[in-house]
């Protein structure tokens, strides 16, 4: 019974468009965990599952670089009792809680870790190969060894996480660390504010326009970051820069342009204007 509910979990993944690149049927349970799926890059680990396995199955699975989350559920309907409802309810409240103090004692360690990264870093290379690459400077960066080092604060201003690019351009963040609603503001805000997905997009926009840019890291983290920056600069006239992923409408499960659609939704989240890159066909 219990492999049945697995394999169920599993394909109601897949057919969502989540393909795990590893094995984890041995790993789902009640607490959350975290895998790599098929288009992450080899550092990335998007996807994500918690499964109960009790007497009425279900869970919840979903793809950060995708925007996907859902809600899953055994097939088979079992009758409980008021008292019995209000007990199972107690018990996930419980393991929620307990799952919320071991991941936020995960990021503070990893919080920790990256201060002290951070204060021995030396100033970003203007000659390091990714700014080469993508022509922009270091501006707010620092580095270690041969990757640059992004910083991830808060609105408070502490610092939570680092972003690592590799001169390849890989990217990696901190093992346990904290990313939703962390940014790194560009330059010093002023009547225009710039929010973006990467680093590269926000400094690229920086330097044609002049404007300060706050990077939000990801797609799903645009809304979060511009209500932030939002309520930190009310004054700023907000401009989010979508990043244009049309490859993706055609594809079989996802269907839609992630970057737009997140792009545009935090747009309207804080009254903002929206970015859109020119595509090829548009000069035609």
């Amino acid at each position: 019974m219990e492999h049945d509910t697995v394999a169920a979990f599993i394909s109601a993944m897949e057919a969502a468009g989540i393909h795990p690149k590893e094995p984890i049927a041995d790993r789902l349970g009640p607490d959350l965990i975290r895998f790599a799926c098929e288009g992450d890059g080899s550092s990335k680990r998007n996807g994500w599952a918690v499964l109960h396995q009790d007497e009425c199955p279900a869970g919840a699975f979903g793809n950060y670089r995708l925007q996907i989350s859902e809600t899953w559920r055994s097939g088979s309907v079992e009758r409980l009792t008021v008292a019995e409802r209000r007990e199972r309810a107690a018990r996930y409240r419980e393991e929620r809680d307990r799952r919320d103090a071991i991941r936020l004692n995960e990021q503070r360690e990893a919080a920790a870790r990256c201060q002290v990264r951070w204060n021995r870093s030396r100033p970003a290379d203007p000659q390091h190969p990714y700014l080469q690459r993508k022509r922009v400077s270091g501006e707010g960066l620092r580095q270690d060894g041969n990757r640059l080092l992004v910083p991830m604060f808060d609105a408070g201003g502490i610092l939570w996480n680092l972003q690592a690019i590799a001169p390849d351009g890989s990217k990696r963040f901190a093992t346990g660390g904290r990313q939703a609603g962390l940014f790194c503001v560009i330059g010093d805000p002023g009547a225009v504010l710039l929010v973006g997905e990467g680093f590269a997009t926000c400094a690229a926009a920086r330097r044609a326009t002049g404007y300060a840019a706050a990077v939000a890291f990801s797609a799903a983290n645009l809304s979060p970051v511009a209500q932030v920056v939002a309520s930190a600069y009310p004054a700023a006239d907000l401009v989010v820069l979508a990043d244009d992923d049309a490859h993706l409408v055609n594809h079989p499960t996802i269907k839609k342009n992630v970057g737009l659609e997140a792009a545009r939704a935090a747009a309207l989240a804080v009254g903002g204007r929206l970015a859109i890159p020119p595509r090829e066909d548009d000069a035609a």
